[in-house]
Order: C-alpha cells, then sequence, then structure tokens
C-alpha cells in the first residue's frame, strides 16, 4: 500500500499557501481553451494532514482546526445543544447532528478535489456554513458507505421515523438525494449499499419498546425508493447494525441477524448469541470495515469477532483485559488496525489480518473520570487517530502505537470529526459520479 504524504513540515508550508493561491488562477485557466500553459491540466495535488471540526461547548461554536500548524481557522456558532460530529462520505464535511433540537446541519471543511476531466484539482479553502438543514423529529443513527450518508430519524409520539440520504455531491448543491417516510416511529437505523437500502421495521402492535424487531429492503429508483421485502427472520429488540464487502448484521436480543451481500436476493441467517452470553446481555453494537472479512459484536464490555461464514466457530472472543470497560471503538479506514480505548486510560491495537493478534496497548491517558470529555475520530489519509480528551488532542500513528503530538486546546472541546483530502480521491474517478 502506498501511504500519503505526512503533514508538511513549517518550511514546506509557504510552497504550500503559494500552490493553493495558485489553484484559483489555474482553475478559471481549466475552463478556456485558449490557455497555452501545460500546467492548467496537470494534477494540483495539496499535501495537507486535513482538518479537525471540533465543538467549543462553551462558546456554542464549531471551529476547524488546520492540522498542518495546528491553528484554528474559523468558528462558526450553532445554536442549540452539543451537537455529534461525523464526516461525509468523501470526508469534505461536517455533518453536525442535534437530536435534541431536531436538527442536523452541514458545514463545508474546505478541502475538496475536483474532477476536470483530463487532470483532478485539490482545493484548500475556507471552511464554511451550508445552507442545507434538515428539521425532522430525533435525528440519532448516522452512518457512510463508499457513497452515501445516511440520518435516521428516530419520530416520536406524533412524528413516524424517517431516513434522508445524501452525497457530497448532493451537499455541494444544498441538497440530499431522497428520503423515505416510514410507518411509524422507532430507535431504527438504516445502510445504502449498493443501491439497495437496508432499513429497520417495527409493528404497530409492538408497544413495549421502540425498538424495532424486522427489517425491510427497498432499492433506490432515480430518487426514489421502492420496497421489496420484509425479511421473515425476525430480530427482536433490534440495535446496532455494520457491513462489510461480504455481510450485513443487525444487533438481535437474541442473537444477530446477518444478510448475504453477495448471493441473489441479500438472504439472511439469525446467528444466535455467543456460548456464554446468557440473557439479557445481548450484543447492541456493530463495527464493520469494509476490507475486514469479519465483523466485531460488542455486548456491554465483551468484544466478539463474527465469522458469518465460519463453518466451525462464529465467534471468538477479544479480550481487552480483565475488568476494563470500553470506551470508543473503531477501525481505521482501510481495516489495518482495528482500536479500544478504556477506562483504564490504555488505547489497544489489534490487527484483523492477524488473527486479531494484539500489537500494542498504549498508554494514552490517566484513567478518565466522570466529568471528563473523551471522542475519536480517524484520519482517512493517513494512519493517524486522533483522541478529544478534555482541552487536548492526542495524535497516534496506528501502525506503530506511537503518540505523534499533543495538540492544546484553549477550548473546551465534546465532539470530534476529521475531515480532508484522500487518496482513493486520486485514483477512484467513480467517487466523482455521484
Amino acid at each position: 500500500m502506498t501511504y500519503p504524504p505526512k503533514p508538511l513540515s513549517s518550511a514546506q508550508r509557504p510552497l504550500a499557501a503559494s500552490l493553493v493561491l495558485a489553484s484559483a488562477t489555474l482553475l478559471s485557466a481549466c475552463g478556456g481553451s485558449d490557455s497555452s500553459s501545460d500546467d492548467a491540466h496537470t494534477e494540483i495535488s495539496i499535501e495537507t494532514g486535513g482538518r479537525l471540526a471540533l465543538f467549543d461547548s462553551d462558546a456554542s461554536a464549531l471551529k476547524f482546526l488546520n492540522l498542518d500548524d495546528a491553528q484554528v481557522l474559523t468558528s462558526m456558532s450553532i445554536d442549540g445543544g452539543s451537537p455529534s460530529l461525523y464526516a461525509s462520505p468523501d470526508n469534505r464535511y461536517a455533518i453536525a447532528i442535534q437530536r435534541e433540537d431536531d436538527r442536523v446541519s452541514f458545514f463545508d471543511s474546505g478541502l475538496y478535489t475536483e474532477d476536470h476531466g483530463d487532470h483532478l484539482h485539490d482545493y484548500a479553502e475556507t471552511p464554511s456554513a451550508l445552507s442545507l438543514t434538515l428539521n425532522n423529529h430525533k435525528p440519532t443513527h448516522y452512518t457512510a458507505g463508499d457513497s452515501y450518508g445516511v440520518v435516521f430519524f428516530d419520530g416520536g409520539a406524533a412524528a413516524s421515523s424517517k431516513v434522508t440520504v445524501f452525497s457530497d455531491t448532493t451537499l455541494g448543491n444544498n441538497a440530499t438525494l431522497s428520503s423515505l417516510e416510514l410507518e411509524n416511529n422507532m430507535h431504527g437505523v438504516a445502510k445504502l449499499i449498493d443501491g439497495h437500502l437496508f432499513v429497520t421495521y417495527r409493528d404497530s402492535a409492538i408497544t413495549d419498546t421502540t425498538l424495532p424487531a424486522a427489517v425491510e429492503r427497498y432499492h433506490l429508483d432515480g430518487s426514489n425508493f421502492e420496497f421489496e421485502e420484509r425479511y421473515g427472520e425476525a430480530c427482536p429488540k433490534l440495535h446496532g447494525a455494520a457491513e462489510n464487502a461480504h455481510s450485513l448484521g443487525f444487533g438481535c436480543g437474541d442473537g444477530v441477524l446477518v444478510i448475504d451481500l453477495h448471493s441473489p436476493g441479500y438472504p439472511a441467517t439469525k446467528l444466535a448469541n455467543p456460548e456464554g452470553l446468557d440473557a439479557p446481555a445481548r450484543i447492541g453494537t456493530l463495527v464493520g470495515n469494509h476490507d475486514v472479512e469479519e465483523l466485531v459484536g460488542i455486548a456491554g464490555n465483551r468484544f466478539f469477532v463474527i465469522d458469518p461464514e465460519s463453518t466451525s466457530a462464529v465467534y471468538r472472543e477479544l479480550t481487552i483485559g480483565e475488568g476494563v470497560g470500553r470506551l470508543a471503538q473503531g477501525f481505521t479506514t482501510h481495516g489495518e488496525v482495528f482500536y479500544v480505548l478504556g477506562d483504564d486510560g490504555g488505547l489497544r491495537l489489534f490487527d484483523p489480518a492477524d488473527s486479531w493478534a494484539l500489537l500494542n496497548t498504549v498508554p494514552l491517558i490517566d484513567a478518565p473520570t466522570d466529568g471528563d470529555t473523551l471522542a475519536t475520530a480517524v484520519s482517512a489519509a493517513q494512519e493517524r487517530l486522533f483522541v478529544l480528551h478534555n482541552q487536548t488532542v492526542i495524535e497516534v500513528d496506528t501502525s506503530t502505537g506511537q503518540i505523534v503530538r499533543t495538540i492544546t486546546l484553549d477550548f473546551e472541546a465534546s465532539s470530534i470529526a476529521w475531515l480532508g483530502l484522500t487518496e482513493e480521491a486520486h485514483h477512484d474517478d467513480d467517487e466523482h459520479d455521484h
């Protein structure tokens, strides 16, 4: 694998700044046919570590931190409560979800790549807020695939659930791609995979919980979703979903529902809970990565590697240490590492390609207290994990387990997302076709 360039040194940054300014000139040159400059039709590439979107909880503002010099580029006020921050599918936009305010807002990081036909062109501009907002009831779950982002609105007593889908391209036009109104409200989730929407379903006869108990499948026809089927395999008290290249899993109160993404008709199989996982314990969180064969199911502080295609052992437990509780977990962008941040302050790094061997345990922070703020974000350009801890951001090289640096903030942040330019943008033209 070829790794993207590392962040610029202080000596290189003036050159990068000149390159950004030159980019604006070249953009106008690209549109004309009388330009004699060969440079107008060569790839314009910017080397950058990206930007972090951080919510300043004291100032009620979204701030963008430039990772190349650890300086705040801009600050934008956000009304309402503290949002959860996520990255759009192509990592250009920050998505701010405020569940209690019934609002989803979008912000342009200013880092993006345009396909000019005969060459690709990187840009680094000032971050800005989009005019687009989504104002439906209780936005809760957000999932991002290769091309599309999906927000699931739980709804409420007077409002049914709703699913809204967008891409970086539609956000560039201050628009979404499509929405689907569901029959009633639920604490649900949806995944858009290969043009098919897999979405949870709750029968109105279920009154003891708002958790769904089944999964439906639709296909995207232009900008509309057409119903295909409701799976007959039950998934009571469904919570949590994740997919890889082969399988889509949903956590159920009595096991895991797995949908085969490669077989005709997308058949479903119900897996019983792992041995020794007795009720009321259940797998309620799932994590997946396109480049990793297995899914990870989480039941409380226990981790189970799930191989739905195994003929011998579907589950194997991943040990994080006796008495250690989990605070955060996830994959690096291409699944080289699965990380778990424990409540002892240790960051555990596992290698999925090497039978999930423990690569390293990094003593990252002191054991956090109830008043501490913790959140994580993964770079899509480098093997970097960013851990927000109160007024610091700790950057970890996940390939080595080394702490690269600690960035001290002059504000209290409550959420974090990485945004920036990715290697795929320069090697996969399909990313620009949606």
